[in-house]
């Protein structure tokens, strides 16, 4: 009960705060006045070092950095917990990437930039970030807004929170972190999985066509390809403790890596049946070769990428169990060490039965030119197919 009453009062306690910083930044004269009211909300949420901001700011306000009120690490935590939960981020977000990127943002120094406006989207919830983020990759102008600041603002901010500080990895450890919930249902989980892996594979297309290098479709679903894979090595984000190794499709972390790499080899022929409308222009056949060459071409690109880390380190695995074992391996040794259950579990996770099949394909294509031996390949193929082979039909 008093868990609860102090939960209520930290919520009431970071709204009333962000409707007085965004009070004051409305009535701002100067950029210093800006800097000021973020660090005094920023201060409530993170560790924020006033020190790296006295260069930022005139002398004359620098009293009033240095003598806001430092809160506790567990007060922090529980004020950031209610904030990123509660309806305080989104409305902070708004005003940030909407008034204070088309009006204030360019005048900001870059340690003020860094410590008291990217800190709220690179040290916050991703998933709420997330989501608050890609909605603004799409703006019309209007209400005096300066349209272009905001939207490289809000593709620079895509960047640096999910590829610059693998946030995509961050955000299947949140979704790992779900799965320990009692509070929160299998459905639950797999309902905000479909929903995320979703918004992160249409940010390439949501992005402008001369955006960042970084966000066009090769570059940005690469990057994703990568840090998903490193959860292999996230031992904690595989093996939850609460939930039996039976009980895999539960694990929220795993969904989510399944869950983007359907979404991202499904892409090609989505795109396509999505903007159909464009085929109505002259050019119609000529546009719809383009956009199924460059589907093909990314789908391909992809899979490439997913298959040659994949097998190296899966070969580097087995390879070591054969050392150590004097050449030989069993089901039961392979099965029994912890390191392989992120490689025996992966293909499980991905539910599209034809970005199985099209990974599939190219692992064999792939495993035919690794310099392998015939045990080495059936170990490989035995640990990443025999539990689909053994309970999927289409699959046999």
């Amino acid at each position: 009960m008093e868990e609860g009453l102090e939960k209520r009062e930290l919520e009431v306690e970071v709204i009333s705060k962000v409707a007085e910083v965004i009070s004051a930044i409305k009535n701002a004269k100067h950029v210093d006045q800006v800097i000021c009211a973020l660090h005094s909300i920023a201060t409530i949420l993170f560790p924020v070092d006033p020190s790296l901001l006295s260069d930022s700011i005139n002398e004359s306000y620098r009293d009033q950095v240095f003598s806001v009120e430092v809160h506790s690490a567990e007060k922090r935590y529980g004020s950031w917990r209610a904030f990123y939960r509660g309806a305080a981020f989104p409305t902070l977000a708004r005003f940030l990437l909407l008034d204070v990127a088309s009006t204030w943002l360019g005048c900001f120094p870059f340690s003020a930039q860094k410590y008291v406006y990217d800190v709220f989207f690179v040290r916050g919830l991703v998933t709420e970030v997330l989501q608050n983020l890609v909605p603004f990759l799409r703006l019309n102008a209007g209400d005096g807004l300066d349209v272009n600041a905001v939207l490289s603002n809000t593709e620079r901010l895509l960047v640096l929170c999910l590829l610059e500080n693998n946030g995509v990895l961050q955000l299947a450890r949140e979704f790992g972190e779900s799965s320990k919930l009692r509070s929160v249902t299998d459905v639950q989980i797999k309902m905000d999985v479909s929903r995320v892996a979703q918004i992160v594979a249409s940010i390439p297309d949501k992005a402008r066509m001369n955006s960042l290098t970084s966000l066009s479709s090769n570059m940005f679903f690469k990057q994703v390809v990568v840090q998903l894979l490193s959860l292999a090595e996230e031992r904690e984000m595989i093996l939850l403790d609460n939930v039996e190794m039976d009980e895999m499709d539960k694990n929220g972390a795993m969904l989510f890596v399944g869950e983007m790499f359907s979404r991202i080899c499904r892409r090609g022929s989505t795109d396509i049946v999505v903007n159909y409308e464009r085929w109505n222009s002259p050019h119609a056949w000529f546009l719809l070769w383009i956009s199924f060459s460059s589907a093909v071409t990314l789908e391909r690109a992809v899979l490439d990428l997913l298959s040659s880390e994949l097998i190296p380190e899966v070969l580097r695995l087995i390879n070591s169990c054969l050392s150590s074992n004097n050449d030989s391996i069993t089901k039961e040794l392979l099965e029994s060490k912890p390191e392989m259950v992120f490689w025996s579990r992966i293909m499980e996770f991905i539910s599209d039965p034809y970005t199985t099949e099209r990974i599939s394909e190219l692992i064999l294509q792939k495993l035919a030119t690794q310099d392998a031996n015939d045990i080495q390949g059936y170990w490989l193929l035995w640990l990443l197919f025999h539990r689909i082979f053994k309970l999927q039909a289409s699959v046999r």
